[in-house]
């Protein structure tokens, strides 16, 4: 592997582009980009939100799922349930894609947080977290949960 840096005038300050080039995609490509994208994420340990009388301040560490309910997003963390009127592709982006994992078209996991995974019906898988706390893994979404696991 080498590291090579290159000044770009024409990036603003505090901006920085990472390119990774390899021969072909591999798991170590991948988890090679997965790390540097938690860099750039874990700037601050918390994030605020935004719920319908306050702005909530919640470490990111103490997210164990967002989900989609109607039109509100729930925020289970650790100690509460937040609702919140923010869209769920917005809130994934502000958190650090190798612990958080989609696992529905509705649901988004921490991985820190996961305790099993329970074969369901067809195909779809039930991820058992802290707190009791169950999901539905669609089986779309399960071998992307399996390559986050052992990555």
């Amino acid at each position: 592997m080498s590291i090579i840096f290159r000044a770009n005038p024409e990036l603003a300050d505090g901006e920085v582009n990472v390119i990774v080039e390899a021969a072909s995609p591999t798991p170590a490509v991948s988890a090679l980009m997965r790390s540097v994208e938690a860099i750039g994420q874990t700037a601050s340990a918390t994030i605020p939100i935004e719920t319908a009388n306050r702005l909530e301040i919640v470490r990111k560490s103490a997210i164990v799922t967002i989900a989609v309910h109607g039109e509100d997003l729930l925020v289970r963390t650790t100690s509460q349930t937040l609702t919140t009127r923010n869209r769920l592709v917005k809130l994934m982006a502000k958190l650090p894609a190798r612990n958080f994992v989609q696992i529905s078209r509705q649901a988004v996991i921490n991985l820190r947080h996961l305790e099993s995974l329970e074969a369901s019906y067809s195909g779809n898988m039930t991820a058992r977290l802290s707190g009791d706390i169950r999901e539905t893994v669609s089986r779309r979404y399960v071998p992307a949960l399996r390559e986050a696991l052992e990555a």
